[in-house]
């Protein structure tokens, strides 16, 4: 009987253990010295184009956007200019002939964040009982992750780009109020005793004051409520990155 009280108490220093850690802002990425915002890159290039310095074919060519590309439309300029940013921290212009991309105009972006908010909760979904929780642990191949890894894998699947860790993610995007919460919005925790606001725990709003989340309390994927009960009182702030 004391041997198994012993190894219930092991269990259980254990498990304190690994969420202590994430109070303390200990992380697996390193800590980046300036947080970048989220970026969606939301436009594909259908025809390989000349990304240039200037919106005119005298700016200087930086490279060519090969097709199947993805590329974020920072804007407009005019009818025959976008400019745009790549995943390779390239910033430039374009053209804007439909022939290049699949760019449809700023008209449509809540639309657009809404589908991809309700693809960002299906895949979250898709992988209950699939992912196992294991803290600093960022396993694709496995589906082992900790709870940023795990938001940052199936944010990258709608082309917006986390970075992993809570001390990051928590400043990317931009801030939202917990009454103006929208599906697909980051929302941030202290897990540690009372709630004094030192964020260590990420999960995705779902809508309906639900939030799924990758937690080592089971194990992997659970909802949970976000407006009654444990984690309605642990809750800390929220970021809109779609």
């Amino acid at each position: 009987m004391q041997l198994e009280l012993l190894k219930k108490k092991i269990v259980i220093v254990g498990m304190s253990a690994v969420i202590g850690f994430g109070a303390l802002g200990i992380a697996p990425a390193p800590f980046a010295s300036k947080v970048e915002a989220a970026v969606t890159y939301e436009t594909k290039v259908e025809i390989g184009v000349n990304l240039r310095t200037q919106p005119s074919t005298s700016g200087k060519v930086i490279r060519l956007l090969s097709r199947g590309e993805s590329i974020n439309v920072i804007s407009k300029v005019n009818s025959y200019w976008l400019k745009v940013s790549t995943k390779d921290n390239k910033t430039g212009y374009i053209s804007a002939n439909s022939k290049y991309t699949n760019y449809s105009g700023g008209s449509s972006s809540q639309t657009s964040s809404s589908s991809k908010a309700d693809r960002v909760i299906s895949l979250a979904q898709s992988y209950k009982g699939r992912v196992s929780y294991d803290f600093g642990t960022r396993n694709q191949s496995r589906l082992i992750f900790d709870c940023s890894s795990f938001t940052e894998f199936i944010f990258a699947k709608v082309g917006v780009d986390l970075k992993w860790g809570t001390r990051v993610q928590k400043s990317q995007g931009t801030a939202v109020s917990k009454s103006n919460l929208r599906k697909g919005d980051l929302v941030f925790f202290d897990t540690i005793g009372s709630n004094n606001r030192a964020i260590n725990h990420v999960g995705i709003y779902m809508g309906g004051g639900k939030f799924i989340h990758n937690t080592p309390s089971v194990d992997g994927i659970a909802i949970s409520s976000l407006s009654s009960g444990w984690w309605s009182s642990h809750y800390v702030s929220a970021r809109r990155v779609l």
